[in-house]
């Protein structure tokens, strides 16, 4: 009798199951592209003392099967390109012939990374580990699913009550703090929430500030050979 009252009392003060919490990365990930394949309109802002210092515009095209491709739309960096494929990464400059092996952690501007803008599938790419609930807010311990991706482990915030992103520390493979980054949600017209922009908070260069701002984001058919180097080398998505 006293085993059946333990299991009952456990059931009810454990609010949140692994289901649950899977739910918080399923819903991040949907609240940042709307959709499967999408075009994401985005801007990189930069800041040093809260003054802007650089920034620039892309088109992150996300396809399916964790392929992506960044393409630069400022006039200081046109004709730039980013194509992600699982854990491969090219990078592709108007003035070569050929497409340059680079890393998830390569710097696109500031301290947003080729992973931070072009990786957009945090369901897909870690796997919860751990859960701890303090207070109104649910810590979630996060553990990278595949070796190439910019981050070892996350913990990540969400709110306890509707498993909405707050804030997350992104940490090397060394286990060295990188980055903090803190989401910023709107609500549409529809009352769903989307994601309005990311900010990073560079943990050496403390008086740096990287806003990823996603200002619009489209459904839109991919073509298969967008993402392909061969195809990338000779022309671009419009």
């Amino acid at each position: 009798m006293r085993n059946s009252i333990y299991v009952v009392l456990l059931v009810l003060f454990l609010p949140f199951t692994w289901a649950d919490t899977q739910n918080a990365l399923n819903l991040l990930d949907q609240m940042r592209t709307q959709g499967d394949t999408v075009k994401v309109s985005t801007r990189i802002e930069v800041f040093e003392q809260g003054i802007l210092q650089r920034q620039s515009t892309m088109d992150v095209y996300v396809g399916t099967q964790q392929r992506s491709l960044a393409v630069y739309r400022s006039e200081r960096e046109a004709g730039q390109k980013v194509l992600m494929v699982d854990d491969n990464f090219w990078l592709f400059l108007p003035s070569s012939k050929r497409a340059m092996r680079i890393t998830a952690m390569q710097k696109m501007l500031g301290e947003a990374s080729v992973g931070d803008v072009a990786s957009l599938d945090w369901s897909q790419d870690y796997t919860i580990v751990a859960q701890r609930l303090v207070n109104d807010q649910l810590e979630l311990s996060l553990k990278a699913a595949r070796k190439g991706l910019s981050y070892a482990k996350i913990t990540l915030w969400v709110r306890a009550d509707n498993n909405h992103p707050l804030h997350a520390d992104l940490y090397l493979k060394s286990g060295k703090l990188a980055k903090q980054a803190e989401f910023n949600l709107v609500q549409a017209d529809d009352d769903s929430w989307q994601m309005q922009s990311l900010t990073l908070h560079d943990k050496v260069q403390k008086d740096q500030t990287t806003i990823i701002y996603y200002d619009q984001v489209l459904p839109m058919e991919m073509d298969e050979k967008w993402f392909t180097p061969n195809f990338l080398l000779r022309d671009t998505p419009k």
